[in-house]
């Protein structure tokens, strides 16, 4: 029997992670799931423009929950000042309709956790704490719920990898290389290009090897707050053999990924599950990474890359030395991570395990202290 599923998520068109997971899976559901946007869409707004939006994206979900006769409803926030406020008002609307809601974490900020909702638990227990069950991407996540008081059920899953990166072709592809043939190793960095996400740590390592891989190339994919400041870093530096290559999607993504070997995630941010790191493993990248979030869950150190210590650029420098110069290690950990990830992040993986967990919900099973660590064996 078809479930009525209502997912909530930002315009599966434009940059981020919940856009990717979501374009990923959403044509591979057996339930009748519609998708709510809201957000600006990818336009600029004023405070005002903003501030009218908002109001109206709230009345127009209030009116497709009561018309749609949902059996049930997916929120996607991430734990930062401004998606909490604002999807805590979703989940309020949730309550007040009657309709069962499961919320799914993305991201996780610990500064906001310790210094807001830490402090104002009854105001999360009366909105997201109502939920039916809750979807999160890490331990750690899943150990600061329960300490909130939270009893439903929740569910440790992963994210995704969609079908057309598993699938490309880049040797009868259309889309420019991103690698030149004199580059004996490929680096990528595809993040927002945030200070947090690691990005001139990143620069600073590959900037200091350069004398001993002077054909070596890294290759920043994305965009956000520091593109423009990392952009002029790398020039008035004069940094040769590193490429901002913007904001990439479909060949051109698939394309940067494949000609790839190396994949760089030295993120300080309170990570989930990024799509772009399954992506790079899918792909045949060895990873170098931090061990945050729901990285840490799964993270093999050795079998799949290594792990740096945050904001460390010396430690990072040592890992991507190692790397570079252990060509046989290179090819073991490329080999293992496409074969692991193939054999777990598909969407049709991904896609019934999140319809397992709204058929669970919908009829009420669940025990209270649900979890998929013991289902999926990505986790350690």
């Amino acid at each position: 029997m078809k479930r009525k599923v209502l997912i909530h998520a930002p315009n599966l068109s434009t940059p981020g992670g919940k856009q990717t997971y979501y374009a990923a899976v959403k044509d591979h559901f057996r339930d009748e799931v519609s998708f709510f946007f809201y957000g600006a869409q990818g336009k600029k707004e004023s405070k005002t423009t903003m501030l009218a939006r908002m109001i109206n994206d709230y009345r127009l979900f209030y009116r497709q929950l009561k018309k749609g006769d949902f059996d049930v409803v997916l929120l996607n926030p991430s734990l930062n000042p401004k998606s909490f406020l604002r999807d805590s008002l979703f989940a309020l609307i949730c309550i007040w309709i009657g309709v069962k809601f499961v919320v799914f974490w993305h991201g996780w900020q610990w500064e906001f956790e310790q210094k807001v909702v830490s402090k104002i638990l009854p105001f999360f227990r009366a909105t997201f704490g109502k939920a039916d069950a809750m979807i999160l991407l890490a331990r750690e996540f899943e150990n600061k719920i329960r300490e909130y008081g939270y009893k439903n059920p929740i569910y440790l899953e992963t994210t995704v990898v969609d079908n057309f990166i598993f699938n490309y072709d880049s040797s009868a592809a259309k889309a420019s290389p991103t690698r030149s043939p004199e580059a004996e190793t490929v680096l990528l960095f595809l993040a927002r290009v945030e200070k947090v996400k690691g990005v001139y740590e990143s620069i600073n390592s590959f900037h200091r090897l350069q004398g001993k891989y002077p054909n070596a190339v890294l290759n920043i994919a994305g965009t956000g707050g520091e593109l423009e400041a990392a952009k002029k870093y790398v020039a008035d530096k004069g940094i040769r053999n590193v490429y901002f290559l913007g904001w990439i999607t479909g060949e051109q993504k698939a394309q940067a990924l494949y000609d790839a070997d190396v994949y760089l995630l030295a993120s300080y941010h309170g990570e989930g599950m990024p799509c772009s790191l399954l992506e790079a493993m899918a792909t045949g990248q060895s990873v170098i990474t931090t061990d945050v979030g729901g990285i840490k869950d799964f993270f093999e150190p050795e079998k799949m890359g290594l792990f740096v210590r945050p904001g460390d650029t010396d430690d990072l420098e040592r890992q991507m030395d190692r790397i570079l110069s252990d060509p046989g290690f290179l090819k073991k950990t490329r080999a293992f991570n496409a074969a692991y990830a193939r054999e777990r992040f598909t969407p049709e993986l991904v896609s019934g395990r999140l319809e397992n967990i709204f058929k669970n919900t919908v009829s009420g099973n669940g025990n209270g202290i649900a979890t998929s660590a013991a289902q999926h064996s990505y986790i350690k």
